[in-house]
């Protein structure tokens, strides 16, 4: 699939998992989201296999890193705030 139209992918790691996340860098996606609290719990209800639905910063930054990847905090609007 050629998805030249996109100018963000976005990982939403609960919903598919941390490898799953990691691999899809490799793929294309250019955005893990992160920002995650307890609302997400219905992926755990209906069968993800994630253990918790919380990373912290350093846990994300070291996900990102150990898929190859430079981390990078961005705003609403792609730009960089914070480089790792």
């Amino acid at each position: 699939i050629f998805l030249d139209n996109f100018s963000h992918i976005k990982a939403y790691w609960p919903a598919i998992g941390k490898d799953a996340a990691m691999m899809s860098l490799a793929f294309g996606t250019d955005d893990l989201d992160g920002t995650i609290d307890d609302t997400t719990r219905i992926y755990s209800m209906a069968g993800a296999t994630e253990s918790g639905t919380t990373l912290s910063t350093t846990e994300l930054v070291a996900m990102i890193r150990s898929a190859g990847f430079r981390p990078v905090e961005r705003d609403t609007l792609y730009r960089p705030v914070r480089e790792w």
